[in-house]
């Protein structure tokens, strides 16, 4: 295991350049449903119930607080994907749908993703790897 420096160095390396940054402003309210008993959450409540990161497979593990069942989701900027894991020589994220996210920015580094949203940032931590 590195020191805490030399993993914040590593997911400093990982984080998109200023430009491809989005800039503060007021964000469009975004409602993210759960696909098994379509309770809405706001999108800072949905990344407060990321569990895990999976690297191998590039997905989170969501967990509704309202009915219990979990996700697995894919977070890119801007979007949120939903779909499933599956197994093909490798873990593979498989995505089925896509809700729109503005200002949305993930990025992996050794520790896990991070996730910027609304001026406040997420640490989701890695489950680690299969291999």
């Amino acid at each position: 295991m590195g020191s805490p420096d030399r993993a914040n160095a590593s997911a400093q390396a990982a984080r998109p350049a200023a430009a491809a940054r989005p800039r503060a402003r007021i964000l469009p309210p975004v409602r993210l449903p759960c696909s098994w008993c379509d309770a809405e959450f706001g999108v800072a409540d949905f990344l407060d119930r990321c569990r895990f990161y999976w690297r191998d497979a590039r997905s989170v593990r969501w967990d509704c607080p309202r009915c219990g069942r979990w996700e697995d989701i894919d977070l890119h900027p801007g979007e949120v994907r939903r779909g499933y894991v599956y197994w093909a020589g490798d873990s593979r994220f498989a995505h089925m749908r896509t809700a729109i996210v503005p200002g949305l920015l993930p990025y992996s580094g050794e520790d896990g993703l991070t996730v910027e949203y609304g001026g406040r940032v997420w640490r989701v931590p890695d489950l680690g790897s299969s291999r």
